[in-house]
């Protein structure tokens, strides 16, 4: 199950099945791909909140379900892994930040939820690893995100190890951006993504479209599509409010972030 709540601007997600250490199988990874295509569909959104409850983030995929398909077909298992493939394709493509808040184990596509948010955070009792290999299998789907996140050096040792780091470590590897205190793990989450979320909604989304595609070019195609996509920058709405404000020294009030979003609601 996943928990849906509204904080002003932000849209809070939290995995709440503690007691299966919110292990993602295919119809959690689809509950929780629809949730955050809703969310970036909403104007009135303008980040995301990913969070859990109980001891673990996230034990990654469930084993038991894995285990149900040994008997299948290879098109079988290209088939069940599109939840996964969507899951880590949207993420990159949303016009809106995802913020992680880890505390607790993110293992295996667990810790593949944490290097495709654009943000993480972590607690002091954050645990990271792709243990897949443990179980003879290896991080598949989410080793792009990983290789992203933390390199090509780092995302091959992590892999091929199955070594379970602290969030000290990860926070020095890049899969992390902030350690905090565990007990200050929850507000400095929100803060942050409340702060993300009321940043210029164009230029984020622009700037989001710019980082997924300069991620699979090389440097001269990257320099030459942001050049291109400048242009664009430069007549957006939030641009010339943004110069306006700064001009008259006021407050930008951007274009699509109203004032009056409900600051709580549950659904």
């Amino acid at each position: 199950m996943i928990e849906v709540a509204r904080h002003g601007r932000v849209a809070v997600l939290t995995l709440a099945e503690p007691e299966r250490r919110n292990a993602l199988d295919y119809a959690r990874v689809r509950e929780l791909t629809e949730h955050l295509r809703d969310a970036d569909a909403d104007p009135g959104v303008g980040a995301v909140l990913l969070q859990a409850n109980g001891d673990a983030f996230s034990a990654g995929g469930d084993i038991r379900q894995f285990h149900e398909e040994f008997a299948r077909s290879a098109h079988d298992f290209w088939t069940s892994g599109e939840s996964w493939a969507d899951l880590f394709v949207l993420v990159p493509e949303m016009r809106i930040p995802v913020v992680a808040a880890v505390d607790g184990h993110a293992l295996g596509g667990g810790c593949g939820l944490v290097a495709v948010a654009d943000y993480v955070l972590a607690g002091d009792r954050a645990r990271f690893g792709q243990t897949e290999i443990r179980l003879g299998l290896f991080p598949i789907v989410v080793l792009p995100a990983l290789v992203r996140a933390v390199g090509d050096r780092y995302a091959r040792e992590l892999a091929m190890s199955g070594r379970i780091i602290d969030a000290t470590e990860a926070m020095r590897i890049g899969l992390v951006h902030r350690a905090v205190p565990s007990a200050d793990l929850p507000g400095e989450a929100l803060a942050t993504a409340t702060a993300l979320a009321e940043l210029a909604p164009e230029a984020m989304a622009l700037g989001k479209r710019l980082l997924a595609r300069i991620a699979d070019l090389s440097y001269r195609d990257a320099v030459e599509l942001a050049r291109a996509m400048r242009g664009v920058f430069l007549h957006t709405t939030d641009l010339r409010e943004g110069v306006d404000a700064f001009l008259a020294r006021r407050p930008a009030a951007w274009h699509g972030a109203p004032s009056d979003t409900p600051t709580e609601e549950t659904a």
